[in-house]
Protein backbone atom coordinates (compact mmCIF):
# COMPACT_ATOMS: atom_id res chain seq x y z
CA UNK A 1 0.00 0.00 0.00
CA UNK A 2 3.03 2.20 0.57
CA UNK A 3 4.35 1.79 -2.01
CA UNK A 4 1.15 3.22 -4.12
CA UNK A 5 0.63 5.92 -2.07
CA UNK A 6 4.14 6.91 -2.84
CA UNK A 7 3.71 6.46 -6.81
CA UNK A 8 0.41 8.41 -6.88
CA UNK A 9 2.81 11.38 -5.07
CA UNK A 10 5.31 11.06 -7.66
CA UNK A 11 3.00 11.01 -10.64
CA UNK A 12 1.74 13.87 -9.74
CA UNK A 13 4.42 15.53 -9.27
CA UNK A 14 5.52 15.25 -12.93
CA UNK A 15 1.65 16.09 -14.25
CA UNK A 16 1.68 19.27 -16.35
CA UNK A 17 0.40 22.35 -14.69
CA UNK A 18 -3.35 22.35 -16.72
CA UNK A 19 -3.81 18.63 -15.37
CA UNK A 20 -3.35 19.43 -11.85
CA UNK A 21 -5.21 22.17 -11.76
CA UNK A 22 -2.12 24.86 -10.85
CA UNK A 23 -2.35 28.45 -12.44
CA UNK A 24 -0.41 29.03 -15.68
CA UNK A 25 -0.26 31.34 -18.71
CA UNK A 26 -2.95 31.57 -21.24
CA UNK A 27 -2.00 34.05 -23.03
CA UNK A 28 1.32 36.43 -22.96
CA UNK A 29 2.57 39.69 -24.09
CA UNK A 30 4.62 39.83 -26.98
CA UNK A 31 6.99 42.61 -28.31
CA UNK A 32 5.23 44.97 -29.64
CA UNK A 33 6.14 48.59 -31.35
CA UNK A 34 4.12 51.91 -30.35
CA UNK A 35 4.47 55.54 -31.95
CA UNK A 36 5.15 57.69 -29.04
CA UNK A 37 2.22 59.61 -27.87
CA UNK A 38 -0.20 56.22 -29.04
CA UNK A 39 -1.61 53.52 -26.72
CA UNK A 40 -0.96 49.92 -26.62
CA UNK A 41 -1.91 47.18 -24.97
CA UNK A 42 0.07 44.22 -23.60
CA UNK A 43 -1.94 40.59 -22.98
CA UNK A 44 -1.50 38.48 -20.16
CA UNK A 45 -4.35 36.19 -19.18
CA UNK A 46 -3.77 33.46 -16.34
CA UNK A 47 -5.66 30.48 -15.41
CA UNK A 48 -6.71 28.29 -12.48
CA UNK A 49 -6.33 31.44 -10.11
CA UNK A 50 -7.93 32.11 -6.93
CA UNK A 51 -8.91 35.09 -5.40
CA UNK A 52 -6.17 35.65 -3.55
CA UNK A 53 -3.59 35.76 -6.03
CA UNK A 54 -2.13 38.63 -7.48
CA UNK A 55 -1.53 39.10 -10.55
CA UNK A 56 1.42 42.00 -11.18
CA UNK A 57 2.79 44.17 -14.05
CA UNK A 58 6.25 45.27 -13.91
CA UNK A 59 8.55 47.57 -16.59
CA UNK A 60 11.00 49.95 -17.65
CA UNK A 61 13.20 51.18 -15.89
CA UNK A 62 14.77 47.92 -14.58
CA UNK A 63 11.36 46.00 -13.82
CA UNK A 64 9.82 48.87 -12.23
CA UNK A 65 6.25 48.12 -10.41
CA UNK A 66 3.80 49.21 -12.17
CA UNK A 67 0.63 47.69 -11.46
CA UNK A 68 -0.75 44.83 -8.53
CA UNK A 69 -4.15 43.32 -9.50
CA UNK A 70 -6.29 45.98 -11.54
CA UNK A 71 -4.94 48.53 -9.54
CA UNK A 72 -2.45 51.17 -10.71
CA UNK A 73 -0.82 53.87 -8.79
CA UNK A 74 0.64 55.72 -12.45
CA UNK A 75 -2.59 57.05 -14.49
CA UNK A 76 -1.61 56.25 -17.57
CA UNK A 77 -1.79 52.52 -16.96
CA UNK A 78 -4.54 50.49 -16.66
CA UNK A 79 -5.62 46.93 -16.27
CA UNK A 80 -8.38 46.19 -18.46
CA UNK A 81 -9.77 42.58 -19.70
CA UNK A 82 -12.53 40.09 -18.22
CA UNK A 83 -10.89 39.16 -14.70
CA UNK A 84 -13.70 36.18 -14.79
CA UNK A 85 -11.35 35.10 -17.91
CA UNK A 86 -8.41 35.94 -16.04
CA UNK A 87 -7.14 38.84 -18.29
CA UNK A 88 -5.41 41.50 -16.97
CA UNK A 89 -3.93 43.14 -19.60
CA UNK A 90 -1.88 45.95 -19.38
CA UNK A 91 -3.38 49.12 -21.45
CA UNK A 92 -0.80 52.08 -21.32
CA UNK A 93 -2.08 55.66 -22.74
CA UNK A 94 -0.33 58.28 -24.24
CA UNK A 95 3.07 55.99 -24.45
CA UNK A 96 6.73 58.01 -24.05
CA UNK A 97 9.73 56.73 -24.36
CA UNK A 98 10.24 55.41 -20.54
CA UNK A 99 7.69 53.40 -21.61
CA UNK A 100 10.71 51.62 -24.03
CA UNK A 101 12.06 48.55 -22.68
CA UNK A 102 10.85 45.16 -20.97
CA UNK A 103 7.46 44.90 -19.41
CA UNK A 104 6.63 41.20 -17.17
CA UNK A 105 3.02 39.92 -16.56
CA UNK A 106 4.01 38.55 -12.99
CA UNK A 107 1.94 35.49 -10.43
CA UNK A 108 3.47 34.09 -7.62
CA UNK A 109 1.45 30.55 -8.76
CA UNK A 110 2.87 30.11 -12.07
CA UNK A 111 5.37 27.58 -12.19
CA UNK A 112 5.93 28.71 -15.85
CA UNK A 113 9.32 31.64 -17.01
CA UNK A 114 8.03 34.77 -16.59
CA UNK A 115 5.57 36.39 -18.81
CA UNK A 116 7.45 38.93 -20.88
CA UNK A 117 7.83 41.39 -23.79
CA UNK A 118 9.67 43.96 -25.17
CA UNK A 119 7.77 47.43 -26.09
CA UNK A 120 9.94 49.14 -28.74
CA UNK A 121 8.74 53.28 -28.62
CA UNK A 122 9.11 55.09 -31.40
CA UNK A 123 9.26 59.02 -32.56
CA UNK A 124 6.89 60.33 -33.80
CA UNK A 125 7.96 62.81 -36.80
CA UNK A 126 5.84 65.21 -37.64
CA UNK A 127 6.84 68.24 -39.84
CA UNK A 128 4.64 71.12 -41.22
CA UNK A 129 3.57 70.71 -44.75
CA UNK A 130 6.13 71.80 -47.26
CA UNK A 131 5.25 73.75 -50.17
CA UNK A 132 6.95 73.95 -53.61
CA UNK A 133 6.40 76.42 -56.53
CA UNK A 134 8.02 76.42 -59.41
CA UNK A 135 7.36 79.15 -62.01
CA UNK A 136 8.96 79.55 -65.32
CA UNK A 137 7.37 81.94 -67.37
CA UNK A 138 3.57 82.43 -68.54
CA UNK A 139 4.01 80.17 -71.18
CA UNK A 140 5.21 77.43 -68.93
CA UNK A 141 3.27 74.89 -66.77
CA UNK A 142 3.01 76.25 -62.82
CA UNK A 143 4.21 73.24 -60.78
CA UNK A 144 2.62 73.33 -57.32
CA UNK A 145 3.76 70.69 -54.82
CA UNK A 146 2.52 69.72 -50.95
CA UNK A 147 4.22 66.78 -49.03
CA UNK A 148 3.15 65.77 -45.49
CA UNK A 149 4.83 63.69 -43.28
CA UNK A 150 2.35 62.62 -40.51
CA UNK A 151 4.06 59.78 -38.57
CA UNK A 152 7.22 57.56 -39.16
CA UNK A 153 7.67 54.52 -37.84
Amino acid sequence: MLYVIQALVLLLAFLPPEIKGQARYTEVPEDTTVVEGESVTLNCSVENITNDTSVKWFGPPNYHFRTEGRNSGYPRYTIVGDASRGQYNLHIADSTKDDNGRFRCWVREVRQDPAEATLTVKDRAISDASNFHISFSKYLTLLAMQCFVISSV
